[in-house]
């Protein structure tokens, strides 16, 4: 099994991102049938695709590489809560699930923000 090198460990949003996807993945499964390969599937790739943002952004020494790729990661962001609030809507998850998924994705935002001012002022 994949261990995470010393620094992706000790990375806040990188932690905070494998737990989102381990509570949203628990909900995909649950998703019908007939959106195994629809919205299921582009949550999930939004998911690991954002992740694989946050581990390159963490390596890029260009300050205005960073950023960008900083900016599509907040885009990815904006597109999951939209799915969030679909799959509400469309009941495929209930109250509760929303109000936490949603949670996290807004705490995520906030330390990408964070990330983001930092990478200005340098």
């Amino acid at each position: 099994m994949y261990k995470p090198k010393q620094v992706e460990s000790k990375l806040l949003i990188y932690q905070k991102y494998v737990d989102l996807i381990e509570y949203g993945y628990n909900l995909l499964i649950k998703y019908p049938k007939s959106e195994k390969y629809a919205l299921s599937s582009s949550i999930r790739n939004s998911m690991f695709e954002t992740l694989r943002l946050i581990l390159y952004a963490n390596k890029i020494a260009d300050k205005y590489v960073r950023i960008k790729i900083l900016t599509k990661i907040d885009a990815e962001i904006a597109m999951q809560g939209f799915y969030v609030r679909f799959s509400y809507k469309q009941k495929y998850i209930n109250n509760s699930n929303y109000l936490e998924w949603s949670k996290r994705l807004e705490e995520i935002g906030k330390i990408l923000g964070g990330w983001i001012k930092v990478c200005l002022k340098e």
